[in-house]
């Protein structure tokens, strides 16, 4: 019974909490990547601009983090609820709880959830136009494939007793 109890809140919390880290990660992640003057260069006038220290890019860190948290509860959570939780049901149902397979159906859920975002938000007469965008269309993939992880890791279906 009290295995039962444990199990069901790892999975609320693996559900509640895996898309906000994962989202808030690869967002910090890609202001590096895509915009590292923001992060590592602190402007002191409209033209000079000095090295960040170590509390300036923590702080920058944290805001990009906090602002992929925000996108992962409004993206991450009804992926979560429309595709996590059924393909882990499905994936405990059919006896198939590696890591590898959370991490290939996150991978899949990701992109689609990417996809979505981007055909809905971009042109509608040239649509494959957000497709262009770079790493941001990698985005949603490895956020996927890392909340799917963070989901395993939380949730250890593996070691679930719970029946779908």
């Amino acid at each position: 019974m009290t295995r039962d109890w444990k199990q069901w809140l790892r999975l609320i919390l693996a559900v509640l909490f895996t898309p906000i880290l994962a989202a808030g990660l690869i967002a910090a992640g890609l202001a590096m990547v895509i915009m590292p003057d923001l992060v590592f260069r602190v402007m002191i006038d409209s033209t000079t601009t000095r090295p960040a220290t170590l509390p300036e890019i923590m702080a920058s860190l944290f805001g990009f983090g906090a602002i992929g948290g925000g996108l992962g509860v409004v993206l991450g959570w009804p992926a979560m609820i429309l595709g996590g939780l059924p393909a882990h049901l499905w994936l405990v149902h059919k006896g198939r709880t590696g890591w590898r397979t959370y991490a290939l159906a996150g991978l899949v859920i990701g992109t689609l959830v990417m996809l979505v975002w981007l055909l809905a938000t971009g042109d509608l007469r040239h649509p494959l136009r957000a497709l262009n965008v770079g790493p941001l269309l990698l985005s949603g993939p490895v956020t996927g494939v890392l909340a799917a992880s963070l989901f395993w890791f939380i949730a250890r279906p593996a070691r679930s007793r719970l029946t779908p």
